[in-house]
């Protein structure tokens, strides 16, 4: 707990030192994270025809051991994981000779029962290479991340919305040739339309997604455009102050959010909202991550002098604004749906962290998720409420 109290202050030092010092250190630390995240993105591309619902016999796979339960090792962590079927071993004796063992008429099928749940895969285990076929060959991860870098730079150029879309359908398009061409000439593996969702999603779900963080960061040119006189010298804010409490509100509403869940989830939760893409998630956290996004998002919009609702020299904070409520409750649905996206990615890749850059926390984009689809929302929000 301590660590992941560590590394988490210092992620949060990052993120709020970039944020004041500059436009070009927000566009670094976002390309950057786009990167890393890209290539962790990767990693969930499934490396054999292996479902976890049914496991590998269904898969048309030998089935492997991963612990002798007659032993006492039913944790799978002894050096016996991946050992063939009709390898000797301590426990119960082997089965005749012959694949698959034969099993009692009037047992249950080949691939449930006792006999399965014995040599059952554990979530982490694969196929040893004499038990697969030929893996597929990795995912280019210098084209994604060129790719989703492009996403990220575009974003910044962009000026407004259509230009954002317009830009990064140009990207789109260049980086989608350019896979298409690696996986006509180096991909060899029937499973490809799984290796082409894993190719093209990759970029558009990392680059595309953090892109709005250039967009977000540069809102204030919109606002000028609308209340020049909001940029008075002597009153009113810099351009990139705009975009910069934008963005501060964006992350604090998305940590009111896990916080709120967090709390509720653990002091009230009883009701699995996801058991199998994430089991400790629960309604009543959900309710809980929701009430304090609206919350917080009032506060924020008062504290952060977003003026939200009101003319900027008319004494906004004497109106109520409705505003920062719609903002919020859409930010307190998004910042959890991005959250459980990434873990139904994380459970059908077998991986219980996207990588190990963060201690205590796992992968950048463990941290990302909610992130990924709470800065798209208030940007466009935003835009559409201005």
């Amino acid at each position: 707990m301590l660590l992941r109290t560590i590394t988490g202050l210092i992620g949060l030092a990052v993120l709020l030192g970039a944020l004041w010092a500059g436009l070009f250190w927000v566009f670094l630390v976002t390309l950057i994270a786009a990167i890393l995240a890209l290539r962790e993105f990767y990693r969930f591309h499934p490396p054999a025809p292996w479902r976890p619902e049914r496991g590998p016999v269904e898969a048309g796979l030998p089935p492997v051991r991963t612990g002798n339960p007659g032993s006492g090792d039913a944790t799978g962590t002894s050096p016996s994981l991946s050992v063939p079927l009709d390898a000797p071993h301590p426990g119960p004796p082997a089965p005749q000779p012959g694949y698959p063992p034969q099993a009692n008429p009037q047992s249950a099928p080949p691939g449930v029962g006792p006999e399965a749940d014995s040599f059952a895969p554990a979530p982490g285990d694969a196929p040893s290479p004499e038990q697969s076929p030929a893996q597929p060959a990795p995912l280019p991860t210098l084209l994604g991340a060129v790719w989703a870098a492009a996403f990220v730079i575009g974003g910044a150029a962009a000026e407004g919305v259509l230009h954002l879309w317009a830009i990064s359908l140009g990207v789109f398009i260049a980086g989608g040739f350019l896979s298409l061409l690696w996986l006509i000439a180096f991909y060899r593996d029937p499973r490809w339309p799984a290796a082409l969702a894993y190719l093209l999603g990759g970029p558009v779900y990392t680059g595309f997604l953090l892109a709005h963080v250039m967009a977000l960061a540069q809102v204030g040119e919109v606002f000028f455009f609308l209340d020049p006189l909001y940029f008075s010298p002597d009153t009113g804010p810099t351009i990139y102050e705009v975009g910069r409490n934008w963005l501060l509100f964006a992350l604090l509403a998305n940590f009111a959010t896990d916080t709120g869940a967090f709390l509720v989830g653990r002091a009230l939760g009883r009701h699995r909202m996801a058991p199998v893409t994430s089991p400790n998630k629960t309604w009543e956290g959900a309710a809980g991550g929701f009430l304090f996004a609206l919350l917080a998002s009032v506060l924020l919009d008062r504290t952060l002098n977003l003026g939200l609702g009101a003319t900027w020299w008319e004494g906004a904070w004497n109106v109520w604004n409705w505003q920062p409520v719609l903002i919020g409750a859409t930010v307190g649905v998004a910042s959890q749906l991005g959250d459980l996206a990434e873990s139904r990615l994380k459970r059908l890749s077998r991986l219980k962290d996207s990588g190990n850059l963060m201690p205590g926390h796992g992968g950048i984009l463990d941290r990302l998720d909610s992130l990924l689809f709470t800065i798209p929302t208030v940007y466009y929000l935003l835009v559409a409420v201005l």
